[in-house]
């Protein structure tokens, strides 16, 4: 289906133009089936061009995905593995697909695809073991270019399209498919991941698994469309409805879009009709009881197996000796995968640390000693830079453009891209001339979509890129959590270190810019609770620059959190060359002996003010602590300011309760009890929303607030 489907009239309308499906040029969805295999196996056409050695491995790949779905249904109803996701019925869409893909190719698959992840190559003892319960499964051999699979639904359809665009831009020729099913059409991540793969021309195929059930919701519930294949129309590209229980129209259909697409001719959607035979997973029976049993009894009779073994009888291909000897061997080849599933061991509990970060952090390897009793070597941070001088008048907006212009010169892995990131240099200018000097290859717009963006970092890191995302404003940043949360900070743990997520999504964060609503918000504890982040906060142009050219060349990924109340002021020089600021380490910004007050970002400039009115005023000399990186937190740091002043304020943006704050507090409390005078205290922002721009100054902290605060510690 194209937009050639639509009905045409000859130049503009003097009424309303109504698009509606009535313009599609079919009635129903049997109109549009693509089928080559009839329910009894009688083939409608012309004899396929695949070798009678393809066919039989198609049969061979059936087979075993059948019988590994119900193997590892079986174990898992005997609490040998965890739950599992039963794909009984629909092998035939499946192993058509994956043998549709060369080598070079790859492979996003859902949760359901045991029968095509086991034809793509996966061994079945490590799809057992992970379905067991153990991340080692998911550690996908070296030589299968195929993703893990995904179970927040359809999220992993934007990796697929930012995996797409990696491989193209290193001028690779291969193609991406990707699965979901009927109910992943609903989700934002369908929509988005295909509206960019539309705008950007990918060489991406998706494949929807149209099994007529979510769980207990029927398909007529998840779109009133008469097939989810024509909305590939609305994102400008084709779309195919195909027989998902007929194994060879489902292969052609499949090869059609793959080699379209590698000759440059962009994405393809293809919705394989099939059914789910058995329950949504074997810890949810429930739902299967809803199907009708006279609509199961007629799915049963068009069983992609049964199908495909009369039509291989009619070519002569398969026979009952044949058919009984692939079937011996399948099931020694299940016997033996259960045998190697059961001679796993279970892992050192240790691990589980172990795959969080490139490197344990200091937190990490402190609770991986008290809890296993396991030393882990802390690596040498590296020295704090010694340049100065340089290109005077600098602020936070230009440091960050230098930094990332730094980054593009350095490493042609990097792509800078985001709403409005290009000719247009963000709406803040701080991308401004980089498409220019980079080109639109690297330095690129996307569609106004937060989760597509954050998604695309995913696909185009593992792809062997370095991303740089742009969101416009911290509020932005929420649609994309799923992803971030989800994906970008544990694809390196799900995966054993076999995919490693890098890059820095960034976005300018706080209030003080008389912005409306979800544009002032200080969301940093969000990330700096998701294992797998790292999160820097810089609080002036020389920090800016250097932290993010650490960020850049970081093995984790990085949220560089932007103050954009000081994104024209302070200035100040910053050198020309390269530099580099270590992550996870704090400063001294202000040598005193009284108080410690700690903070970061925005909250650096009323603190250093409260500092100088301490003094000047009360005569209480405050050292101040930048922190520059919130996610590791610098804790020695703070401790040895408080063994040597007795006294701790700490001061952020974000709201009080279970801020930031409180966890510096508790660590305080733990570990340096005996170095406190006075009680600690937090100025922050309170437990409310930013108010608009009348109210707003009454929200954030000021000099004030800090002063009084620190002044009633030094009473102690």
């Amino acid at each position: 289906m194209t937009e050639s489907d639509f009905m045409k009239s000859s130049g503009a309308d003097a009424v309303p133009r109504i698009f509606s499906e009535a313009d599609f040029k079919f009635a129903k969805a049997e109109e549009v089936l693509y089928q080559r295999l009839s329910p009894d196996g009688t083939l409608r056409g012309k004899e396929p061009n695949i070798s009678a050695d393809d066919l039989t491995r198609f049969y061979e790949q059936l087979i075993f995905g059948r019988l590994f779905d119900e193997k590892a249904s079986n174990l898992s109803t005997l609490r040998e593995i965890g739950t599992y996701a039963p794909g009984k019925g629909q092998e035939g869409g499946q192993v058509g697909f994956v043998n549709a893909l060369v080598k070079g190719d790859w492979y996003v698959p859902m949760y359901r695809d045991a029968a095509g992840m086991l034809g793509f190559g996966m061994p079945p003892a490590k799809l057992l073991q992970y379905w067991g319960g153990d991340e080692r499964g998911m550690e996908i051999p070296e030589e299968l270019n195929m993703l893990p699979l995904a179970v927040p639904v359809a999220t992993q359809l934007p990796h697929a399209v930012g995996l797409a665009m990696a491989r193209r831009l290193q001028g690779d020729r291969s193609v991406t498919f990707v699965s979901t099913g009927d109910g992943g059409t609903s989700k934002g991540d369908f929509h988005e991941a295909l509206n960019f793969a539309g705008v950007y021309d990918l060489p991406v195929v998706f494949g929807v698994e149209n099994n007529q059930w979510a769980i207990s919701v029927k398909r007529n519930q998840q779109t009133a469309a008469k097939t989810i294949a024509q909305k590939a129309v609305a994102y400008g590209f084709e779309g195919i409805l195909v027989d998902g229980n007929d194994v060879v129209a489902s292969y052609e259909a499949t090869k059609y879009a793959v080699e379209k697409a590698r000759r440059g001719g962009g994405p393809t959607l293809i919705e394989y009709s099939t059914y789910r035979l058995g329950p949504h997973t074997t810890a949810e029976l429930v739902s299967n009881k809803l199907k009708a049993p006279e609509e199961v009894a007629e799915w049963e009779k068009r069983s992609p197996i049964t199908r495909f073994e009369a039509y291989l009888r009619s070519r002569g291909i398969l026979d009952d000796a044949k058919k009984a000897a692939l079937a011996q061997a399948a099931q020694k080849k299940m016997d033996e995968a259960v045998a190697a599933y059961r001679a796993i061991t279970t892992p050192d509990p240790s691990v589980i640390f172990d795959y969080m970060y490139s490197k344990l952090t200091p937190r990490l390897a402190e609770q991986k000693r008290e809890a296993f009793g396991v030393e882990s070597k802390e690596p040498a941070a590296p020295p704090e830079p010694t340049m100065r001088g340089g290109r005077p008048g600098v602020n936070i907006r230009n440091a960050v453009n230098m930094a990332l212009r730094e980054g593009l010169q350095g490493d042609s892995r990097v792509v800078v891209f985001g709403e409005d990131v290009g000719k247009n240099g963000g709406v803040f200018q701080v991308t401004r001339g980089l498409q220019d000097e980079f080109g639109a290859d690297r330095v690129f717009d996307t569609p106004l979509a937060e989760l597509g963006i954050a998604g695309l970092f995913v696909g185009l890191s593992v792809g062997g890129m370095i991303p740089v995302a742009e969101f416009q404003f911290d509020g932005f940043s929420v649609p994309a959590f799923d992803q971030i949360f989800g994906h970008i900070a544990r694809m390196r743990n799900r995966t054993r270190g076999r995919y490693a997520p890098r890059g820095v999504v960034r976005f300018p964060y706080g209030a003080g810019i008389r912005a409306p609503e979800h544009h002032s918000d200080s969301p940093e504890a969000y990330y700096s609770h998701t294992p797998g982040l790292k999160v820097v906060i810089p609080s002036n142009a020389y920090d800016a620059k250097g932290l993010l050219a650490s960020a850049l060349r970081d093995e984790d990924p990085v949220i560089f959190m932007e103050p954009k109340r000081l994104y024209d002021s302070p200035k100040m020089d910053v050198p020309e060359e390269p530099y580099s600021i270590p992550l996870g380490k704090a400063k001294v910004v202000r040598e005193g002996s009284d108080v410690t007050i700690v903070s970061y970002g925005a909250m650096m400039v009323p603190t250093l003010q409260a500092a100088d009115a301490l003094q000047s005023e009360k005569s209480i000399s405050a050292e101040v602590l930048d922190l520059r990186t919130v996610s590791p937190l610098d804790f020695p740091a703070v401790l040895a300011s408080v063994q040597k002043t007795g006294r701790l304020v700490i001061v952020h943006e974000a709201p009080l309760s279970l801020g930031l704050g409180a966890e510096i507090a508790a660590t305080v409390a733990d570990k340096g009890l005996d170095y406190l005078k006075a009680p600690i205290r937090r100025v922050a922002g309170f437990d409310t929303v930013v108010p608009l721009s009348k109210l707003e100054d009454y929200y954030i902290p000021n000099k004030d607030r800090i002063v009084k605060a620190a002044a009633e510690l030094a009473r102690y």
